[in-house]
């Protein structure tokens, strides 16, 4: 018998400090066997030269949201790269809504207002290019978008008036109380709810179409924060079944962590006579007979439930301990918002602990993480549970002693350094350039001890892995400015956080993140040594070669 392939001939960043750099890595059944000459080639069936390139394990976005990834790509792209001005944008609009059938919506994503002059498109600017279809544009951050007149009115709001704002959320209004098209936050819903939900059909195509894409980024892992509760994010409630159909029909090439949205857990303590777990304490929550994060295999399997607790930095709506520098310079108090009170966050987070979930919440503004510590700190006294990793997705603005404070509740922030680039200059301008220092840290996360991952929040921003990795290691924005240059880092530690930190935070590390025995066999070469480059041209570093599970998944050999 033969084992399966030996790629040989490269120079391999194991992540393992044992053993930090092969020549050679076996694999057999999709796992490491063998490292440099342990087995000699005689023994495997395949033989693939490397051509002397440098190889690091697969790169695991620890915060990706693939489906989104995939659906941007079948919709209108009104990101900044695509449309960097207003008219741009409108143009853009027009041309889809000409071709689209009649009376189909026209949905599109990415626009952010910080490259718009500060507006966000308004919905009689959508009326003039949209030929009478509803139009949706959400925004990059996620949180907010624009609609126009005929969709509000497809959503029951007829001349775009009596449109309401929900708790958590709003709906900003024009002098004669007719809705401006901005929806923020949970407002969101009131246009969501009306769109065509996507068929489980559809998810998988998106999923599909999102992993093609990624793959050929060099990444073999994500982990996608949210599904499954579209009124707050995801498709539709059946989003994993989406995840599973793209598996079956061979579209699911990057293995994913999917994390279940908060609202979608129900009681499990219908019968307390019966579980013997009734008492006064936050009832526990969980998905149907039970299962919980672990639950799966090595390309599909859950990972923690995630929930926000407030909102955007450069929408201004994260909640923050100080009113943002450009609305209070306007004479506006603003320090954001949570999405929910801080009792149902509380109930929600607690009770998802205490049924034996890994608990993943986004928390971008100052306030929002001081709310969520205190929730996290109060679960673990309460229901004391061993190596849980609960996660903080974002932590945007944190001061020192709060990071210490993380250290010391063993919880693992999820940063994303592409920010720093993409949405860094309309941060700066959100908070005001004395706050900068505190913001899209990472480290100052590593100093306090803490295993940190990598992440994009793709389509949020790019999710190349190499851009992201320039980012971090060299800190500045698109006009060229200095962003917080004393949290830059170094490219072992971004590649580290991107193998080994994002497989640690998704409780995956005994079978994910380094190459060394037993590991599973994921990894990209590169077409320059990520580690000689100069550090203003990481960005060059292309992808050449990606393999997943030991077999040719993107490029050429």
């Amino acid at each position: 018998m033969l084992f399966d392939a030996l790629y040989t001939n490269g120079t391999f960043y194991t992540q393992d400090g044992s053993r930090p750099r092969v020549h050679s890595v076996g694999v057999h059944n999709g796992r490491i066997i063998s490292l440099d000459d342990e087995l000699p080639q005689s023994l495997f069936r395949d033989i693939h030269d490397m051509g002397g390139a440098a190889v690091v394990p697969g790169f695991n976005d620890a915060h990706c949201h693939l489906s989104y990834v995939g659906q941007a790509l079948v919709q209108v792209d009104v990101r900044p790269s695509a449309c960097p001005t207003m008219d741009e944008l409108l143009d853009a609009v027009d041309r889809t809504c000409r071709n689209a059938p009649a009376g189909a919506w026209v949905q599109g994503a990415g626009y952010d207002q910080n490259y718009l002059g500060n507006q966000h498109p308004t919905a009689e600017q959508l009326d003039a290019v949209s030929h009478g279809r509803p139009v949706w544009l959400m925004h990059n951050s996620r949180h907010m978008g624009v609609a126009n007149t005929a969709a509000f009115e497809r959503a029951g709001y007829p001349d775009r008036r009596s449109v309401p704002s929900p708790e958590g959320g709003a709906a900003p209004v024009d002098a004669s109380g007719r809705a401006v098209g901005l929806l923020q936050e949970t407002a969101r819903a009131l246009v969501m709810d009306a769109i065509p939900a996507p068929t489980v059909e559809d998810v998988a195509t998106m999923v599909g179409a999102g992993s093609a894409a990624l793959l050929k980024l060099g990444i073999t892992s994500i982990t996608e924060p949210g599904l499954g509760a579209p009124q707050h994010i995801g498709h539709t409630m059946s989003d994993i079944a989406g995840y599973q159909a793209a598996r079956d029909a061979g579209l699911l090439g990057v293995r994913a962590t999917v994390m279940p949205y908060l609202t979608t857990l129900h009681g499990l303590d219908s019968n307390p006579g019966q579980t013997g777990q009734h008492d006064d304490g936050p009832k526990r929550l969980g998905l149907d007979l039970g299962i919980r994060t672990g639950f799966g295999d090595q390309w599909l399997r859950l990972g923690p439930t995630k929930i926000l607790s407030d909102g955007s930095l450069i929408g201004r709506s994260a909640f923050m301990c100080c009113d943002y520098h450009l609305d209070a310079a306007e004479g506006h108090d603003n320090r954001g918002l949570l999405q929910f009170p801080a009792e149902d966050l509380r109930e929600r987070i607690i009770g998802a602990h205490r049924a034996g979930w890994q608990v993943a919440t986004h928390a971008i503004g100052d306030a929002a993480l001081d709310v969520v510590m205190d929730i996290f700190e109060e679960a673990q006294q309460l229901y004391p549970r061993q190596d849980v990793r609960h996660r903080i997705e974002h932590v945007n603005v944190a001061g020192d002693e709060q990071i210490r404070r993380m250290a010391s509740l063993n919880l693992i922030p999820v940063p994303q350094g592409r920010f720093i680039n993409e949405l860094g200059d309309g941060a700066t301008r959100a908070l005001g350039p004395e706050r900068v220092a505190l913001t899209y840290r990472v480290k100052a996360f590593l100093d306090a001890g803490i295993e940190v991952p990598a992440s994009t929040d793709a389509p949020v921003v790019s999710a190349d892995p190499l851009l992201n990795i320039h980012d971090l290691v060299n800190r500045r924005t698109a006009s060229g400015a200095d962003f917080g240059p004393a949290e830059r880092i170094s490219v072992a530690q971004a590649v580290r956080a991107y193998t080994v930190g994002s497989a640690y935070a998704a409780r995956e590390d005994h079978y994910k993140g380094s190459l060394s025995h037993g590991m599973l066999a994921d990894f990209v070469a590169l077409s320059e040594d990520l580690y000689q480059v100069a550090p203003d041209r990481i960005s060059d570093v292309r992808p050449t070669v990606t393999v997943v599970g030991g077999q040719l998944a993107a490029g050429s050999l």
